[in-house]
C-alpha cells in the first residue's frame, strides 16, 4: 500500500512542479505522517499568487487523491498566539486550521521558502506540548460557551450545530492532550476505542449504530433524487464507501453527516442525518450529551 501511494505521490508531484503557477506544493496527511493505512488517500496542498482558492480531485490507480490550492497569504498564518485560539464557530467551521493542515508535511517544492519556514514552525508547535494542552483548554472552554448558546435554537439547527462542537472543540483537543492532532478524520468514531464511555458518547450524538445504522443510510442515500446522487456520489463512492468496507462504518456515515450540511439541501437529505421523530427531545438529549463528551475530554 505504501508502494502505491508513494508511486502516485512522486508523479503527481511532478504533474503539480510542471505548473507555472503554482509556488509551492506540500503532500499532507497520513503517507507524510508515516500513519498510513489501508483506507489512506493522498492529499495535497499547493500554493499560488491568486487571492482565490480552488480544489481538484480524481482517482487514479484506484487511490483517490486531492489537492487544495491556496493563496501563498495563507502561509503566514502560522502564528503561535493566534493559533492558540480556536477558530469562530460557525456551521462552515471543521476545525482544520493551517496547524491541522501543515502537520508533517512534506514540502515537495518551495520557490521562495514560505512553505518551508511554515512547515518548520507547525513542527516546533506540535512538539510542544505545554502549548498544545493550552491550545486543548482554549478549544475546550470556547466549545463549551458555544454549546450554551444552544438551548434556545432550533432543534435541527442545535443538533447539528452541537455535531459540529463535538468534534472542532472536543474532539480535535481529546487529540492536542495526547501530543498530537485530529488526523484521518473518516476514522474518528473507531479511533476514540482508547477511551470507551468518549467512544459511546460521541456515536449517540450522531446516532452512529456500526454496520446496521451504515446499512439503513445507504440504502436511503441510494433512493435520493438524481440531483442528490449527482452532487453526493463521488464522495460517498470515492472516499466513504472505501473507509466503510475497511470497517469504518461509524466513521463513514459521522463523515457524511458532518459534511453534508453545507454541500446538500437538508430538506432533501433529512432521513439521511440521523433525527429522529422526536427533534425536541433529541435536541436535549445531543445537547446533554455533547456538554458531557466536552467535560470528559476535559478532565483526560
Amino acid at each position: 500500500m505504501i508502494e502505491r501511494l508513494q508511486s502516485l505521490a512522486q508523479r503527481k508531484a511532478a504533474e503539480f512542479a510542471a505548473r507555472p503557477e503554482l509556488i509551492a506544493c506540500a503532500l499532507t496527511g497520513s503517507l507524510p505522517r508515516g500513519r498510513v493505512w489501508a483506507g489512506s488517500d493522498l492529499d495535497f496542498y499547493g500554493f499560488w499568487h491568486d487571492e482565490d482558492d480552488d480544489f481538484e480531485d480524481g482517482v487514479e490507480d484506484g487511490i483517490y487523491w486531492e489537492i487544495n490550492l491556496e493563496p501563498l497569504s495563507f502561509l503566514e498564518s502560522i502564528d503561535p498566539i493566534a493559533l492558540l485560539q480556536p477558530p469562530p464557530f460557525s456551521p462552515d467551521e471543521f476545525g482544520d486550521t493551517p496547524l491541522e493542515i501543515l502537520w508533517g508535511a512534506q514540502v515537495l517544492f518551495d520557490h521562495d521558502g514560505a512553505l518551508t519556514r511554515a512547515v518548520a514552525e507547525v513542527q516546533r508547535l506540535t512538539e510542544d506540548r505545554a502549548w498544545l494542552r493550552q491550545r486543548a483548554q482554549n478549544y475546550l472552554a470556547y466549545g463549551q460557551a458555544c454549546l450554551a448558546d444552544l438551548a434556545a435554537a432550533d432543534p435541527i439547527r442545535a443538533i447539528l450545530d452541537a455535531r459540529r462542537i463535538a468534534i472542532v472543540y472536543g474532539i480535535n483537543p481529546y487529540w492536542m492532550q495526547r501530543g498530537e492532532l485530529l488526523s484521518s478524520v473518516i476514522r474518528i468514531p473507531e479511533r476514540l476505542a482508547d477511551h470507551p464511555s468518549i467512544q459511546t458518547g460521541f456515536r449517540a450524538i450522531f446516532n452512529l449504530e456500526g454496520q446496521a445504522g451504515w446499512d439503513r443510510f445507504f440504502a436511503d442515500y441510494q433512493q435520493m433524487p438524481p440531483e442528490i446522487r449527482e452532487e453526493g456520489d463521488p464522495d460517498v463512492f470515492q472516499e466513504i464507501l472505501p473507509a466503510v468496507q475497511l470497517g469504518m462504518a461509524d466513521g463513514g456515515l459521522c463523515h457524511f453527516r458532518f459534511i453534508a450540511e453545507g454541500w446538500l439541501p437538508l430538506e432533501t437529505i433529512d432521513s439521511l442525518m440521523g433525527f429522529e421523530s422526536d427533534r425536541v427531545a433529541q435536541k436535549v438529549r445531543v445537547l446533554d450529551q455533547t456538554a458531557a463528551l466536552l467535560a470528559e475530554i476535559a478532565r483526560l
